[in-house]
């Protein structure tokens, strides 16, 4: 964009005929400081922070045969534990309406992406809770410098043992009534696996992104970004037991992803996707 300001001789030649000579050469000095601020500030103007906002929503679906949710077998704290009736929760899918849970979609850009000014700042901790000796929830997003709170509601320690790829790893027993705290620097390029090493069936997964568009969908499979900034954008689909997905079902269109990645353009104030469906075979596992 091109910038201007009204010439100082302008400035000069007006407040010459409002003021003695003496005023006119003192006005001249203040109205050169506002031209170059004038300047400045139109200069660097970004239009790119300027732009409309909108809202992402749509519902994932699982096709073929539902899974059951099997019964965990309980080797630690029998006492505890062994009473909570834990199930198998890498695959969960709704029987009434095929809403597949836990499916991560976010943003995602090799650029910074422009943040609505209400999601600026990200100094509210996320939880991840050791609760009834699972984690909750199973799936945290969480933005770079953003704290996770670690909090244990069992009478039994648990432990956090974080497996980051671009952040320091880490492993910390949480015990009852002890909150403790961990941030991350860097943003990972997909969801990072959390375990307890003292119960070995528990697991959870972070989403650390520079930014704050990414969901996770879910008991009915939808999900909802709020506040993304218009324009065409990269967004990944993954879950913990087929990774990236492969493929989505949009409509009578079959979309085949690279690493997961579908392109939107974002030019509507609200962009519902509607139904998107996952072939089963995605999820299926070596017995």
């Amino acid at each position: 964009m091109s910038c201007s300001v009204p010439s100082i001789r302008w400035f000069k030649s007006l407040t010459s005929r409002l003021f003695s000579r003496v005023q006119a050469q003192n006005a001249l000095r203040v109205w050169r400081g506002i031209g170059v601020f004038t300047l400045a500030a139109a200069c660097s103007w970004n239009p790119a922070r300027s732009e409309e906002w909108a809202s992402l929503q749509g519902r994932v679906i699982f096709s073929g045969e539902i899974p059951d949710q099997t019964s965990l077998v309980i080797t630690r704290d029998e006492e505890v534990c062994g009473e909570f009736g834990l199930l198998d929760e890498t695959v969960i899918v709704n029987k009434q309406n095929g809403g597949l849970q836990n499916v991560v979609v976010w943003l995602s850009s090799k650029t910074e992406v422009p943040v609505h000014p209400s999601l600026a700042d990200p100094s509210k901790p996320v939880q991840l809770d050791n609760k009834g000796c699972r984690f909750v929830p199973r799936i945290v997003p969480i933005r770079t410098g953003q704290v996770l709170q670690c909090t244990n509601a069992d009478p039994v320690s648990h432990n956090v043992a974080v497996y980051a790829r671009r952040n320091q790893p880490f492993s910390i027993i949480v015990p009852r009534g002890e909150p403790l705290g961990r941030t991350f620097l860097r943003e990972e390029l997909k969801p990072i696996r959390v375990d307890c090493s003292i119960h070995a069936w528990m697991r959870a997964y972070l989403v650390v992104t520079e930014h704050p568009y990414a969901a996770v969908t879910d008991k009915n499979g939808h999900f909802s970004i709020k506040n993304v900034p218009q324009g065409k954008w990269q967004f990944r689909f993954w879950h913990e037991t087929s990774d990236y997905l492969k493929t989505l079902r949009h409509g009578t269109q079959t979309l085949e992803l690279t690493r997961g990645i579908w392109e939107l353009d974002v030019n509507t104030e609200k962009l519902d996707l509607g139904d998107l469906t996952v072939d089963d075979k995605q999820f299926l596992t070596d017995p």
